[in-house]
């Protein structure tokens, strides 16, 4: 199974475990070090034989940027976060971009400005979402790929993004601490009724009230 199906069926629900000889993509096993990468794909002459790119030379600019996780690793394993009892190394989020821009609000509200985001609009789910942030200890954006988006369905309006655990609950008090300012009246209700459906109190929030209208809570 492709590891994107994997996350795909994770976010639906389902809890995998993957060895190599589990993965139906080399490139994600290669991308998780699951399976060693080969001089043919560390070299780009793999790639620019396939013509994704111009030539050679762009190829191997290509190869040589996309991350890789550094360690040897036995398998994989992909859940609901909700479903994890230790720590996961990453979290992954696919959803619309404008939770994606919520979500990257939150990240800058804690973490400051990012000017190291990495995507090439390849191995999104396995490079793009969990080599680069587990390497990187840092928030990742891919606008996904032509593979992904074939084999796990995901739908033309989705994009994705993928952060180490380390930063979930700083990137979540940022998308609180950054609701009145960000979100319209519209929006404030939806979230109140979600976290009502949900069981849940929802913070307070501040009704017309955010930085581009001008207007003032009542």
């Amino acid at each position: 199974m492709p590891y994107c199906v994997m996350v795909r069926n994770a976010m639906a629900g389902k809890s995998l475990k993957a060895a190599a000889k589990n993965f139906g993509c080399n490139g994600a096993a290669r991308s998780l070090s699951v399976i060693e990468p080969d001089e043919m794909t560390t070299s780009g002459r793999f790639y620019e034989s396939l013509g994704l790119y111009q030539d050679l030379p762009t190829s191997k600019n290509v190869q040589r940027n996309v991350i890789f996780c550094r360690h040897k690793a036995y398998g994989v394993m992909v859940k609901p976060l909700e479903e994890y009892d230790d720590e996961p190394h990453v979290v992954m989020v696919v959803t619309n971009p404008y939770n994606g821009m919520r979500i990257i609000q939150g990240y800058t509200y804690a973490f400051g400005f990012n000017t190291a985001y990495r995507m090439s609009g390849n191995q999104a789910i396995c490079s793009e979402c969990t080599s680069v942030p587990f390497e990187r200890n840092d928030i990742n954006v891919s606008l996904l790929c032509a593979g992904t988006r074939f084999k796990a369905k995901w739908r033309d309006d989705e994009m994705a993004i993928g952060f180490p655990f380390n930063q979930f609950l700083s990137i979540v008090r940022g998308v609180y601490a950054t609701l009145d300012l960000t979100e319209p009246n519209e929006k404030k209700a939806e979230i109140e009724a979600r976290f009502k459906e949900a069981g849940r109190e929802p913070p307070p929030i501040q009704y017309n009230k955010n930085y581009y209208t001008g207007l003032n809570p009542k």
